[in-house]
């Protein structure tokens, strides 16, 4: 009985030291983590103070500036402190600082005004970075204000339909061959030109020589740009386009595009697919805008598993109502009328691009002379 209960006595012994032993576990293990969150907070606040948000001491202003507008006059106001000088610190924003000018002032009464002539940056336009000094009594530029101004770009949007040779089927000016359309996306490629898509619409006055490759219609053929994009590809050009798809077409024959094409071409990273309705309907006399702009939307959106936002009117038929109701369901739409895009604030400006129709006929040099 005796050594039963010294037995019993060691066992309490025992449990009890591994408890004390789990415990000092737990609390090396919590010590461990509050010293690891301490670290980790210790180093988020070094990112922080280093990543300090800038706080202005002024305010850049500039003149109206409009499509046709090539100057503006650039001045500093509410400056905190005594300045008796400005340095402004200026750069085409498609270009980096390195390509940066410096203009100067020392004219207090007029806000210390300078004039951003685009021709002292070989006359380009788009978006321009300003950073306004001032120079303390030892040459020392303390960054006062940062700002930026636009003169906007002008933006050609291509309009193809089928890339293939003619074999008699089909109108045969919509068929560019792909031999020529190959020499046209080197001519881009060779005149500096950055194609976008308009998932990156917003950086059409941050690049150089902004341009928009568009196809209507989802053919099949255009299935023959994916080896021509892969071969003009490289680290400074990167071809890119929007395929227009006739949503009520996919799968439906050998001459429309089936969903696995529009996968490829959307996986290969040239291609942004986007809508041309679901029926290719004369939108202007259609009744049910549901079906025909929301469901041909929804429908390619679950096939790429990517937002749709653009859509090609079909035909380039338009009217009020139809812009109205495209509005709904869409961000930017194009038509088939010839030109250029330029933002100039106009209302639904960007429910009305214009396009410029590559044609079978179109030659080289008439290629050339339809680009800015």
């Amino acid at each position: 009985m005796q050594k039963l209960f010294l037995m019993a006595l060691m066992a309490v012994f025992f449990l009890a030291g591994c408890g004390n032993h789990l415990k000092d576990q737990k609390q090396a293990v919590s010590t461990n983590t509050h010293e690891k969150e301490l670290v980790k907070l210790k180093n988020n606040n070094k990112v922080e103070i280093h990543n300090s948000v800038f706080k202005p001491k002024a305010v850049i202003t500039s003149t109206p500036i409009t499509v046709q507008s090539t100057t503006a006059s650039i001045s500093v106001s509410q400056i905190a402190g005594n300045v008796s000088k400005i340095l402004f610190h200026i750069w085409r924003t498609a270009d980096g600082p390195a390509a940066m000018k410096t203009f100067s002032s020392s004219n207090a009464a007029n806000h210390f005004a300078v004039s951003l002539d685009t021709r002292s940056f070989k006359g380009q336009r788009g978006e321009y970075q300003i950073e306004a000094y001032s120079v303390d009594q030892k040459g020392k530029e303390i960054l006062l204000a940062k700002s930026a101004v636009t003169f906007p770009q002008y933006v050609p949007f291509l309009m193809y339909h089928a890339i293939d040779e003619y074999k008699g089927e089909g109108l045969k000016i919509l068929f560019v061959t792909p031999a020529n359309f190959e020499k046209q996306m080197m001519y881009l490629k060779e005149h500096g030109y950055t194609p976008l898509t308009f998932e990156h619409f917003a950086d059409i006055n941050k690049v150089n020589k902004p341009i928009f490759i568009t196809f209507d219609d989802g053919m099949k053929n255009n299935m023959n740009t994916l080896p021509i994009f892969t071969k003009v590809a490289d680290d400074q050009f990167k071809p890119v386009a929007t395929e227009f798809v006739i949503a009520g077409r996919i799968d439906s024959g050998p001459y429309s595009l089936s969903s696995a094409d529009i996968k490829e071409m959307e996986g290969s990273g040239f291609f942004s697919i986007q809508s041309h309705t679901m029926t290719h309907s004369d939108l202007r006399s259609v009744t049910n805008y549901e079906q025909e702009l929301n469901a041909s939307k929804e429908k390619i959106e679950q096939l790429t598993g990517k937002p749709v936002m653009a859509l090609a009117y079909p035909i380039g038929y338009f009217n009020d109502k139809v812009v109205e109701e495209t509005k709904k369901y869409y961000k930017y739409a194009v038509t088939t009328k010839s030109g250029e895009f330029v933002e100039n604030g106009q209302p639904n400006e960007l429910y009305l691009i214009h396009r410029l129709f590559i044609k079978g006929t179109t030659t080289m040099v008439e290629f050339a002379r339809l680009l800015p």
